[in-house]
């Protein structure tokens, strides 16, 4: 009983802290009041309750879910906005107007940005060179999609980029969809990419009820599902790792599946696998990070993954982080961007400009 009323306060003071506490502050800088007024506190009660219906309920309401999420996302990004200027406005002596009204626009103009940022996708190249390989291999690498959070039309998006491309094939490194809404028409954008696809979980589909009913119908899509196997394409040695599972389990897997003298490509949703796993691989591809989606988050999710964003080496081995093609939650993106990673990789002598040589 102790255990779920410390819960429901710990929910409430977030639900207060994102949608309430910065625009009653907003207020109150506006009109020259106390910055924290008790009498705001009924109003988090309804954004509890909404956050708490969606949260435990799983109901599918479009209204209630854009609440959450654009709440969510917007609230995130007045809290930290808002906390600068209460700190500018104690250290120096600005109007308390004026800072709020600074303060306002910056939360509408980077709010703005971040809803651009998240429908923008942006096309990366990642180039590795190996002797283990004797003719060029081209493959597009997306992670992170999240139909669910995002609408079918967004997938749709990406294939509109993944089509135009000259590459062999199609890895989705997880988290391809985190709704148990989403049916498998909501993905049947995938069809339109004649290149065979390989696909892992992440940990989104696992939270799904019954995505294992989704992933057994996958191959009407045309994807290959490589979670915990392997499959040769073209010489190369794709690894795909499940992501419910324990890392030493995850690190087996990729023991127990790797070849010698060959190139191993290891697809795992999580980059918390690299370190003990990197002398079993030749490349390492993942996701889940998202690169934080919304400042300051870039900074938060290093506490958690050594490896967080981007391209990573030792010798004999590569990494590359993907900060994903969609986000979770919240539509927004503030400090990163959806990407697709187009990947070539080279026999060693075909060297390129700003090749990663393994």
């Amino acid at each position: 009983m102790i255990q779920k009323t410390v819960l429901v306060l710990i929910a409430f003071v977030l639900a207060y802290g994102l949608y309430v506490f910065p625009f009653a502050a907003l207020w109150a800088l506006f009109h020259g009041t106390a910055i924290f007024d008790p009498q705001s506190l009924p109003l988090g009660v309804p954004a509890f309750v909404c956050l708490w219906l969606y949260l435990r309920t799983g109901t599918t309401n479009r209204p209630l879910k854009a609440f959450v999420y654009y709440g969510m996302g917007i609230g995130f990004i007045a809290l930290w906005v808002v906390g600068l200027a209460l700190v500018a406005h104690a250290l120096a002596s600005f109007e308390s107007g004026a800072v709020a009204a600074v303060a306002s626009t910056a939360i509408l103009v980077l709010s703005a940005v971040s809803l651009i940022n998240a429908r923008t996708i942006t096309s990366r190249q990642l180039v590795v060179n190996s002797a283990k390989i004797s003719q060029p291999v081209r493959f597009a690498f997306i992670s992170d999609v999240h139909i669910g959070s995002h609408a079918p039309q967004h997938l749709a998006k990406i294939c509109d980029h993944l089509i135009t491309m000259d590459v062999h094939a199609v890895l989705i490194g997880g988290d391809l969809f985190d709704s148990s809404d989403v049916t498998l028409d909501d993905l049947k954008a995938l069809k339109r990419i004649k290149q065979d696809i390989f696909f892992i979980t992440g940990n989104h589909e696992g939270y799904v009820k019954g995505h294992q009913q989704m992933l057994d119908q996958f191959d009407g899509l045309g994807i290959t599902v490589l979670d915990n196997s392997a499959q040769d394409f073209a010489g190369i040695n794709i690894i795909g790792i499940a992501d419910s599972q324990p890392v030493a389990d995850k690190v087996a897997a990729i023991d127990s599946l790797r070849q010698p003298d060959t190139f191993n490509l290891a697809l795992v949703h999580q980059p918390s696998s690299w370190s003990p796993a990197r002398d079993m691989v030749d490349l390492m591809l993942c996701g889940h990070t998202h690169n934080g989606q919304i400042f300051p988050f870039n900074f938060l999710v290093r506490l958690q993954f050594a490896q967080t964003y981007g391209h990573y080496g030792v010798p004999g081995a590569q990494l590359y982080v993907s900060s994903g093609a969609g986000c979770w939650g919240p539509g927004m993106r503030l400090g990163s961007r959806n990407e697709i990673i187009h990947l070539e990789i080279l026999p060693s002598g075909d060297i390129l400009p700003g090749a990663c040589k393994a």
